[in-house]
């Protein structure tokens, strides 16, 4: 009964051994697999270093040093002609403009030098026939005209010269814009005379001043005064006499008034130089500059 049991129970027997050695055998196996796998990982990290190559610096030939600093040299010197050209160019741009504006200013004068040089050669001759009627034996019978003559030589006749491109060129120094030395000469040459005409005028207004003291002692002042009609000075409808008569105030009076005379006929006669001038200067300007009507038109409606 014992052996049966000993027999279910399968101790002892043939193949429950050998599935004891198999079990054994596998787990030795797994065991051995994971030894295997766990010595394959690293034990610690390593760091990759890059090691920069030794670079060993050779000396130049000296013609490649030489060689660089010409093309230095040519770079910097290539910089500094583009911008002497652009600047060549901006000048010549600048100076055209200022030619122009100097011609639109020269016609402008021209206008006002003709208008003083024909007045004042009238008032020279309206000078003379005050003188002539004052010494005449008709000059009770002349009134009007000797008091027409005397108020009409009294006011200034002054010039006001557009100067405009002159002055810029003085202040900011764009003389030396103007490449044609002939032109720049004429201009400075154009100027003074206009100055010392300036200077003149003022000086001939002491002599007005003078004048009109006489005047005052001469004539009658209230028949002066019905002459003014707003800017114009009209003749008397009648024959009004002089104030007075006496012989020492008429000579003092001729004397301020000749003086007068020689005034306007000194400034009549550089006002026709200016003249002159300023047109020589037109034609020298167009010639040198070729300047075409449009560009004046311009230059005369932008401003």
């Amino acid at each position: 009964m014992s052996e049966k049991r000993i027999r279910k129970s399968g101790v002892g027997s043939p193949k429950s051994e050998v599935k004891r050695a198999d079990k054994s055998e596998n787990l030795h196996n797994e065991i051995k697999l994971r030894q295997t796998a766990n010595s394959k990982l690293p034990t610690e990290i390593t760091m990759e270093v890059h090691h920069h190559p030794q670079l060993e610096h050779k000396p130049k030939p000296w013609k490649e040093y030489l060689f660089e600093g010409l093309m230095i040299f040519l770079a910097v010197m290539m910089g500094f002609f583009a911008e002497s050209l652009r600047e060549h160019i901006t000048d010549q741009h600048r100076e055209r403009g200022f030619m122009v504006s100097m011609i639109e200013d020269l016609k402008s004068d021209t206008v006002t030098l003709a208008s003083n040089i024909n007045f004042r050669k009238h008032r020279v001759e309206m000078i003379d026939s005050l003188v002539f009627l004052l010494g005449s034996p008709s000059l009770k019978d002349k009134g009007n005209s000797v008091y027409y003559f005397a108020r009409v030589i009294s006011p200034p006749q002054n010039i006001f010269p557009n100067d405009r491109t002159i002055q810029q060129l003085k202040s900011s120094g764009s003389l030396r814009l103007i490449s044609n030395w002939k032109i720049s000469n004429n201009i400075m040459a154009y100027d003074q005379k206009m100055r010392v005409q300036i200077l003149e005028m003022n000086e001939e207004q002491m002599l007005r001043e003078d004048y009109r003291q006489y005047a005052r002692k001469i004539f009658d002042t209230r028949i002066f005064n019905s002459m003014v009609a707003g800017d114009k000075i009209i003749r008397p409808t009648t024959n009004p006499q002089l104030f007075s008569t006496n012989p020492a105030l008429l000579n003092e009076y001729i004397g301020s008034v000749q003086y007068l005379k020689k005034s306007d006929e000194t400034q009549r006669r550089r006002a026709g130089e200016l003249l002159v001038q300023a047109k020589k200067l037109i034609g020298l300007i167009n010639n040198e500059y070729h300047l075409k009507e449009s560009e004046k038109s311009g230059k005369s409606e932008s401003q």
